[in-house]
């Protein structure tokens, strides 16, 4: 790996006297104090964890009139994860990016390679720039350009074959998406996505390996009039779950998909330094008193696939990262002030989160002989981040931040794990403990080599 990095350095910086070519680095080492973060803390769990962890990156960019090239070495690990005398070469080194794009016309183009992708605010495509190892896609994206913009990207891990990574890694995904200005009030992005995934686990090597395929179908609209800009996202998930249920004859069928995603934001810049927003977001979730053979077919729950969604639903990821999925879904209703004067950043969210759809009294169900299914109250808890920055010098930041959940009984059952036959209770998280996560971070972005307008090469 260090002798690829030293021959790709050389190659492109003697390559800077005819096109133009930046080489960045970034150090992020972010250390995390957990007193109930993702998950609520259990009656055992009394304790807190502090840990570190750091994003080394090292990305080289070259351009010409007639394509650019993309390469990003990351290297993601925890403090005291690896040895001191380790002898493993890259331990945890990879390769985030790795694109080339050809410019087959002015206005159309090829980008093929490990690639992010961020589109709109990053619902239901985003990078996850939160997470030290961020998200990146193999894929080919094919752009047009010209007064609107038009992606469609193309994917296909594996044909025939089990998908190559873990089971989160979808088996094929294509997207369209298209995007345009209408005024400087308006702007529309249409977004059509289709996701294959297996439908066998990795458990089992020799099942034939079958793709399920789901579609997001949707819009985000954007409107702005002076201080104001009013955002609103509608998505409708289709198709079908890789789940199945027994059907009359026994066979095995699919289950199918129904849920939708909408929400609503909003922000006003108060001054050059002050901003307000509040919003509201709903995503469709699985009914617990809904008992008809009917609804059981059916997956209401949506998911948001590979959107940024650390940026949704509060900072403490309770919600839709790598959890609470084909759940009850969410209703989010949030505001946020953000301040920012000189080298100074600070802000503040409140959220007030509730179900989308029935969480059932577990309790009343099991102690009434599986009699009564009734529901909860919907409220779920209340969230507060905070967090604070100074820019100490050009791509140098200090931040830090710390986030509270003040969680209700609904969302303590959610999280309880019961013996599914008797109803006895395995885990529960406790009641009245203090749920809270703080965070510390420092961010380096030096600029090592920065080319200027590319300069034409001599004749020959």
């Amino acid at each position: 790996m260090k002798k690829l990095i030293t021959l790709i350095v050389v190659l492109m910086v003697s390559a800077t006297t005819y096109a133009q070519f930046t080489l960045k680095g970034e150090f992020r080492p972010r250390t995390e104090l957990n007193h109930g973060y993702k998950s609520l803390m259990s009656e055992q769990g009394t304790m807190f964890s502090i840990s570190t962890t750091q994003r080394t990156r090292l990305g080289m960019s070259y351009q010409s009139k007639l394509y650019k090239i993309g390469l990003q070495i990351q290297d993601v690990r925890g403090w005291g994860q690896t040895p001191q005398l380790t002898s493993v070469d890259g331990y945890t080194t990879t390769i985030h990016q790795a694109w080339a794009e050809v410019m087959l016309t002015d206005k159309f183009s090829v980008k093929l390679g490990r690639q992010e992708l961020n589109y709109d605010d990053q619902r239901i495509l985003g990078a996850v720039n939160w997470a030290q190892q961020a998200r990146s896609h193999d894929l080919a994206l094919f752009k047009y350009e010209d007064g609107f913009k038009l992606h469609f990207g193309l994917a296909v891990n594996q044909v025939q074959t089990r998908s190559f990574a873990v089971p989160k890694t979808y088996k094929s995904m294509q997207f369209l998406w298209f995007n345009k200005q209408f005024s400087d009030a308006y702007t529309l992005s249409v977004l059509i996505l289709n996701n294959g995934v297996d439908d066998v686990t990795l458990n089992n090597p020799t099942a034939s390996p079958m793709t399920t395929y789901s579609q997001i179908i949707g819009q985000r609209s954007v409107f702005k009039s002076g201080d104001i800009k009013v955002g609103f996202n509608f998505y409708y998930q289709m198709g079908q779950d890789k789940d199945t249920y027994v059907d009359d004859e026994g066979m095995n069928q699919h289950l199918g998909y129904s849920a939708m995603n909408i929400g609503l934001d909003f922000t006003y810049k108060f001054s050059d330094n002050i901003s307000f927003g509040l919003g509201y977001e709903f995503l469709s979730g699985e009914s617990q008193t809904d008992t008809s053979i009917e609804y059981s077919h059916t997956n209401h729950a949506f998911a948001p696939l590979y959107g940024t969604n650390h940026k949704f639903n509060g900072w403490m990821d309770y919600f839709y990262v790598g959890n609470h999925g084909n759940s009850v879904g969410l209703q989010d209703i949030y505001l946020k002030l953000d301040y920012k004067k000189n080298k100074f950043i600070a802000g503040a969210a409140f959220h007030y989160f509730m179900s989308a759809a029935d969480v059932r009294d577990w309790d009343k169900y099991y102690s009434s002989g599986r009699t009564e299914v009734t529901a909860l109250s919907s409220g779920l808890g209340m969230e507060l981040d905070t967090y604070i920055g100074y820019k100490h010098s050009k791509g140098v930041l200090f931040k830090a931040g710390i986030s509270g959940m003040f969680d209700s009984a609904t969302m303590r059952e959610l999280q309880t794990v019961r013996d599914p036959v008797m109803g006895i209770i395995q885990t529960s998280p406790a009641m009245g403990a203090s749920n809270y996560w703080g965070w510390v971070m420092v961010v380096v972005k030096p600029t090592f080599l920065n080319g200027k307008k590319a300069k034409t090469p001599p004749s020959k």
